[in-house]
C-alpha cells in the first residue's frame, strides 16, 4: 500500500490524546455510610470490572478513530506495479488556443484554464524529464523537446489565435516529436474544449503513448455571428444606395438582443441599428452602401458580442466600375433610337461611330463594342474585333437582314463561333431564357411564367458545331438559338440570330430583358 500524500501519518501521534484523557481520568467517588455492606461487596466487585472492560472499549474505538481519519487524508491506494516504467519520462503537452476557447469558464477563460492545468502537469513531472508543448500555430518550437523550465515559459506564451487544428493531426504531431526521446516512457496531454469539428478520432494511438484527454467547457454557450453578406443588385452601381443584406445568426441557446451593426467604409463608421436573434435562429438585415469609389473596394460588417469575439467583422471586396465604355458601330448615322436611349444611362460612357469613322487603335479602350447592321464586314476590322474579343473585350453583334453571310462567316470561324445559315423571314417567338448564365444570372426576382420574351419577323438559324462550345441565353421554341454565347479568349462574344431593327426585332421594346 502506497499513499497519495505520506505526510499525513505524522498525525497518527494524535492517538496519545484519547490515551491520555483515558490515564488521567478519575471520577470523585462521594462515601455513603451504610449500617451493614457485607451484602454489597459481591456487587461492588462485579459492577468494577464491566466499567473497566467497557472503558477500555471505549479508547480503543477513539484511537481507530482517530487513526481512521489520518489515514483518509493520507489517501491510501494500491500500486500497479506491472505497467510503471522507470526512468526518465517524454511528455508532449497540447493546449488548444483556437478562437473558441476564448470562451468564459466559470472562473476565467478557457485558454487561461487550460494553460493552468498544463503548468500543473508539467510542474507534477520531475526536472529529468523532457516536454514538448504545442498549440495551433505548429510553431517550430513544438518540434522539439524542452526542459521543465522551457516548457512552462512556451506555456506563458500561448495565446488566442486564428488556427484551428484537427485532433488527429496534432496526435500524430505528439506521437512523431515524443518518439525522438531516448525513453519508452511516452505521455500525452490534450487540453481542448473538443469542438465537434476537430474530434476526428477515427483509430487508436500507439499503444506504446499513454493519452490523456483533459476536457474544457464553458459556462455558457454565447456566440453571435455574422453569416454571410451579400448586395440584392447582381452589380453594385457606383453613387448610388446600393441595397446590402446581411444575414447574422446565433449560435448560443439563449435568445439575444440589443446586437449593434455597424457598417464601415471609406474609413467611415455608420451604426445601423440593434437587432434580436432568437436562439440558433438567423435574421436577415438591410445596410444601404453609397459607394463613392470606383475599381475594386472593400467595406467591413460589425456586430457587438462577447465572449467570442473573433467572427464580429465581416469583409466584403467587391468590383465597381466607374462607367462602363461602349463603342456602339453602326452602318450610318442612323442609330437605333432604343439602344441609343439605353447606352444614355449613367452607367454608360458611350461613343457612337459610323463603320466609315472607326479608330482602329483605340477599340481596345472599351469594354463593350456592339455592331448594329453592318452589311459588310472587312477584313481589316474583322481582324481587330477577334483580337479585341481574345484580349477580354465583349462583342455584342446583330447583323442585318441584308448581311452578307460570307464576311460574317469569314469573321466567326477562327474564333470560332457557330455561323449564319441562309435568313428566314418567319414569325417566331423566343420561349427560352438561361437565367443561371451570368448575364441574367440574379436579375429575376421570382421569375414569373408569363415573362415577357421577344418575338421575330425573320432570323438567321445558327450552326451548332460542338467544338464550338455555344451558350445559348435565349431560345425559340424550337430549341434553335436566339441569342448565344461563346467564350473565346479571355473574352466574349454575344452573337443575335435576328437584326436588331423594330421592324424585324422587338428586343429593344422589351425592357425585361432588353
Amino acid at each position: 500500500m502506497s499513499f497519495l500524500y505520506p505526510s499525513f501519518l505524522w498525525a497518527l501521534g494524535l492517538i496519545a490524546i484519547p490515551v491520555i484523557i483515558h490515564l488521567f481520568y478519575f471520577r470523585r467517588f462521594k462515601k455513603v455510610y451504610f449500617s451493614n455492606v457485607r451484602f454489597l461487596r459481591e456487587v461492588k466487585e462485579e459492577t468494577s470490572m464491566r466499567s473497566r472492560l467497557r472503558n477500555l472499549l471505549v479508547l480503543l474505538m477513539r484511537c481507530l478513530a482517530v487513526a481512521a481519519l489520518v489515514l483518509a487524508f493520507a489517501q491510501p491506494y494500491l500500486p500497479v506495479d506491472d505497467d510503471i516504467l522507470q526512468g526518465s519520462k517524454a511528455v508532449g503537452v497540447y493546449v488548444d488556443n483556437s478562437f473558441s476557447m476564448a470562451a468564459e469558464s466559470d472562473r476565467a477563460p478557457l485558454l487561461q484554464v487550460a494553460r493552468d492545468r498544463a503548468r500543473s502537469i508539467v510542474e507534477a513531472y520531475g526536472p529529468e524529464d523532457r516536454f514538448q508543448v504545442l498549440d495551433n500555430r505548429f510553431a517550430g518550437g513544438g518540434q522539439r523537446l524542452l526542459g521543465q523550465q522551457e516548457a512552462l515559459d512556451a506555456l506563458d506564451d500561448i495565446r488566442v489565435g486564428p488556427e484551428s487544428r484537427s485532433l488527429s493531426r496534432v496526435l500524430d504531431r505528439q506521437e512523431s516529436v515524443l518518439r525522438t526521446s531516448e525513453t519508452d516512457n511516452q505521455v500525452a496531454y490534450l487540453l481542448s474544449d473538443f469542438q465537434k469539428n476537430i474530434t476526428d478520432f477515427t483509430e487508436s494511438p500507439d499503444s506504446s503513448l499513454q493519452v490523456h484527454l483533459v476536457p474544457l467547457a464553458a459556462v455558457q454557450e454565447r456566440n453571435v455571428a455574422i453569416d454571410s453578406a451579400w448586395f440584392d443588385a447582381p452589380v453594385p452601381q457606383l453613387n448610388q444606395n446600393n441595397l446590402l443584406l446581411v444575414r447574422i445568426r446565433n449560435f448560443g441557446d439563449e435568445d439575444q438582443d440589443n446586437i449593434r451593426l455597424s457598417l464601415d467604409y471609406a474609413g467611415q463608421t455608420k451604426p445601423v441599428g440593434t437587432l434580436q436573434v432568437p436562439a440558433g435562429e438567423s435574421v436577415t438585415d438591410s445596410v444601404f452602401l453609397n459607394l463613392t469609389r470606383g475599381g475594386a473596394d472593400t467595406a467591413s460588417l460589425r456586430i457587438t458580442d462577447y465572449p467570442v469575439e473573433f467572427d464580429d467583422t465581416y469583409y466584403l471586396a467587391f468590383q465597381t466600375t466607374d462607367r462602363v465604355r461602349v463603342l456602339h458601330i453602326d452602318q450610318d448615322s442612323d442609330f437605333e433610337r432604343n439602344l441609343t436611349a439605353a447606352l444614355g444611362l449613367e452607367v454608360f460612357e458611350s461613343t457612337q461611330v459610323t463603320v466609315q469613322n472607326i479608330d482602329y487603335g483605340g477599340i481596345g479602350n472599351y469594354q463593350l463594342v456592339i455592331l448594329t447592321d453592318l452589311t459588310d464586314l472587312g477584313s481589316g476590322l474583322a481582324e481587330q474585333l477577334r483580337q479585341y474579343v481574345r484580349d477580354g473585350g465583349n462583342l455584342l453583334v446583330f447583323p442585318p437582314a441584308a448581311a452578307n453571310l460570307t464576311s460574317y462567316n469569314a469573321f466567326l470561324q477562327p474564333l470560332p463561333a457557330d455561323e449564319l445559315q441562309a435568313y428566314q423571314g418567319q414569325q417566331r417567338e423566343v420561349s427560352g431564357l438561361n437565367d443561371e448564365e451570368f448575364v441574367f444570372g440574379g436579375v429575376f426576382e421570382n421569375r414569373r411564367s408569363a415573362l415577357n420574351l421577344p418575338t421575330t419577323a425573320g432570323n438567321f438559324p445558327l450552326t451548332r458545331y460542338g467544338s464550338r462550345r455555344q451558350e445559348p441565353l435565349l431560345t425559340y421554341r424550337d430549341g434553335s438559338t436566339a441569342l448565344a454565347k461563346f467564350a473565346v479568349g479571355d473574352g466574349n462574344l454575344y452573337l443575335s440570330a435576328a437584326p436588331l431593327s423594330p421592324t424585324v426585332n422587338n428586343l429593344s421594346l422589351n425592357a425585361e430583358v432588353f
